[in-house]
């Protein structure tokens, strides 16, 4: 087993170095904000997100870079890859947009279909599946979505259409504003606001129901600057992707923090989307 595990660290050095190493103590700034259980930034679960746990693998395995874990709005850690910082971000979704701005690695793990989520005492106005279209057209519903937010092809085509969608910053804030019923709904995914409702004390308040525009998953990856600095940093995250990422260790990162239904799900999805190569 030992004479493995130097041949796998060796395998991994290897491709490291023709991917093309960093200077010593290159600075890799990595941004973060809450967006539990994929991000953790505060309380008992602090850094056991699956984001939070594939970034600590990074570090681990890119030990000639000095990182640095900054806690910021998405739309800042956005705006330093697009500037051409040395930034890095775990759970970046690759759209043509982005792709214009950003280098992705090769996939981390897998978002589930977005949902509409809303109150439970409320279900019987919405029905067992909903149309985001028709939501965005009653304007006797509230809405907010996260600024610079990717869902999915459909989803966003429709938000593009809104006249005049409202925006917020951090997940939590617009989650406590449904529960105040300040919102009505909200497209998330339920892995987020059945986690978040359960650290505010409100677990089992919310349902989240499919919507009949998008069921697709969507893929998560790391994004760096389009420059040649962030195309040295993807490809060394992928060569530590190339060694990890069908191991246990990085599976049950993944599968982290999901009911049976959604680990059935990543599981059916994890071979063939997520082990794509880069």
């Amino acid at each position: 087993m030992k004479s493995l595990l130097t041949l796998s660290r060796a395998l991994l050095l290897f491709a490291t170095a023709a991917a093309g190493g960093a200077q010593a103590g290159e600075r890799l700034n990595w941004g973060w904000f809450n967006a539990a259980p994929f991000m953790m930034v505060a309380g008992p679960d602090h850094n056991q997100g699956v984001f939070d746990q594939i970034r600590a693998l990074l570090r681990e395995q890119m030990p000639d870079y000095e990182h640095q874990d900054i806690q910021a709005p998405f739309p800042r850690i956005l705006q330093e890859i697009r500037n051409g910082n040395a930034w890095c971000f775990v759970g970046g979704v690759k759209t043509p947009a982005r792709e214009a701005l950003a280098h992705f690695s090769a996939p981390v793990a897998v978002f589930l279909p977005f949902k509409a989520v809303v109150r439970k005492d409320r279900l019987a106005e919405f029905g067992d599946s909903v149309s985001l279209a028709a939501l965005l057209d009653d304007k006797a519903l509230k809405t907010s979505f996260l600024r610079g937010r990717t869902h999915t092809p459909p989803i966003d085509a429709l938000l593009q259409q809104a006249p005049s969608p409202s925006y917020h910053s951090e997940f939590n804030e617009a989650l406590q504003m449904l529960l105040a019923r300040r919102l009505d709904y909200l497209v998330e995914q339920p892995i987020i606001s059945a986690y978040s409702a359960r650290q505010l004390g409100r677990d089992g308040e919310l349902a989240a129901l499919p919507i009949r525009e998008s069921s697709e998953f969507t893929l998560s990856r790391v994004m760096c600057p389009r420059n040649e600095w962030g195309l040295r940093v993807v490809r060394r995250v992928n060569a530590v992707l190339r060694a990890e990422r069908d191991g246990a260790r990085y599976r049950a990162i993944v599968e982290r923090w999901s009911d049976p239904d959604a680990v059935r799900a990543i599981r059916a999805i994890y071979p063939t989307h997520v082990m794509q190569p880069e």
